[in-house]
C-alpha cells in the first residue's frame, strides 16, 4: 500500500538467535565427538601396546625357560658321567723347619721370634671308579716327593696322598694363639685345592677347596715367658682343617677352549 515501508524477507531477529546459538551447540557437540574419539583412540592403542609388551614378555619367559630346561639337561646328562673320588684329610702334624730339637723345645721372644715352624696335613685323594682314569690336578699341595702341584693320572681305585703344609715364624704362631684366645679368625692360614676332571673336552671339574689354620704353641707355665708346643698334641684341639664347601662342580662346553656352561637362569616373577 502506498506509503507503507517496504519489507524485506529477512529472519526476525529472534529467528536470527536462535539459529545462531543452534550453529554454536552443533560445534559444541562436534567437538565433544572429536574428543571422544581421540580417547578411545588412545584408549585402543594403549591396549595394543600393552598387549604387544604383554606378548613379548610372554615370549621371553619361555624362551627363557626352554633354556633354562635345556642346561639343566645337558648338567644332568654330565653329572652322570663326571668322575666320583673321595678327598678326606688323614692327619696333622707340626715339624720343625730349620733343624731344631722337638720334643720339650722352648721358645723366647722376641729371640726366637723369626725362627720357623712347620704343620703339616696329610690329604688322601681315592678314585671311588673302577673303570675310569681321573684326571688329577692340585693347588698349593705337595706328593710325597715333595714336588709341588703336581698333575697325574689317578688310575681306577688307585689312592695317592698329598701335603697342605703351613710355614710360619714363631711370632705369627702367637699371633694366632691370641686369636685362638680371643674367638677371633686366624690370621695366618693355608689353602689348597684338589681338582677332579676327565680326558673328555666337554665335562665336569670336581674341585675340593682346603682350609688350613693352627694355634701348635702357646705361653709356657714357667716366669720366663717361654713359648713351647700346645698341649693336647694328639688330639685336633690346637688346628683347623676344613674342606669347605664339600665340593664346587664347575660345567664345560669345551675345556680346551675355555668355554664354560651357563648358569640356568630360572625364571623370577616380575
Amino acid at each position: 500500500m502506498p506509503g507503507e515501508g517496504v519489507r524485506w524477507p529477512w529472519p526476525p531477529e529472534d529467528a536470527l538467535h536462535a539459529a545462531h546459538h543452534a550453529q554454536a551447540g552443533s560445534t559444541q557437540v562436534w567437538t565433544i565427538a572429536a574428543v571422544v574419539v581421540a580417547i578411545v583412540g588412545s584408549a585402543i592403542v594403549a591396549w595394543q601396546a600393552f598387549e604387544t609388551h604383554r606378548t613379548t614378555n610372554l615370549s621371553q619367559r619361555t624362551l627363557e625357560a626352554s633354556n633354562a630346561l635345556a642346561i639343566d639337561n645337558a648338567r644332568s646328562r654330565l653329572d652322570q658321567d663326571a668322575p666320583r673320588i673321595d678327598v678326606y684329610v688323614e692327619q696333622v702334624s707340626v715339624l720343625p723347619a730349620d733343624s731344631g730339637d722337638m720334643p720339650g723345645a722352648r721358645w723366647h721372644l722376641p729371640a726366637d721370634a723369626a725362627r720357623l715352624l712347620r704343620v703339616q696335613a696329610q690329604v688322601r685323594v681315592v678314585n671311588l671308579m673302577n673303570d675310569r682314569t681321573i684326571h688329577l690336578k692340585v693347588k698349593g699341595l705337595q706328593d710325597a716327593a715333595m714336588r709341588a702341584d703336581p698333575e697325574v693320572l689317578l688310575v681306577p681305585a688307585a689312592k695317592l696322598s698329598y701335603f697342605l703344609t703351613a710355614t710360619f715364624a714363631l711370632s705369627q704362631w702367637v699371633e694366632n694363639w691370641e686369636s685362638h684366645q680371643a674367638g677371633t679368625p686366624l690370621p695366618n692360614a693355608v689353602e689348597g685345592a684338589v681338582m677332579a676332571g676327565d680326558d673328555r673336552d666337554e665335562g665336569v671339574v670336581d674341585t675340593w677347596p682346603l682350609h688350613l689354620a693352627a694355634w701348635p704353641i702357646q705361653p709356657a707355665e714357667d716366669p720366663d715367658s717361654a713359648w713351647q708346643l700346645t698341649a693336647g698334641m694328639a688330639g685336633n684341639d690346637w688346628f683347623q682343617i676344613a674342606i669347605r664347601p664339600l665340593r664346587e662342580r664347575s660345567y664345560w662346553i669345551s675345556q680346551g677352549k675355555n668355554i664354560p656352561m651357563p648358569e640356568p637362569s630360572h625364571h623370577k616373577p616380575r
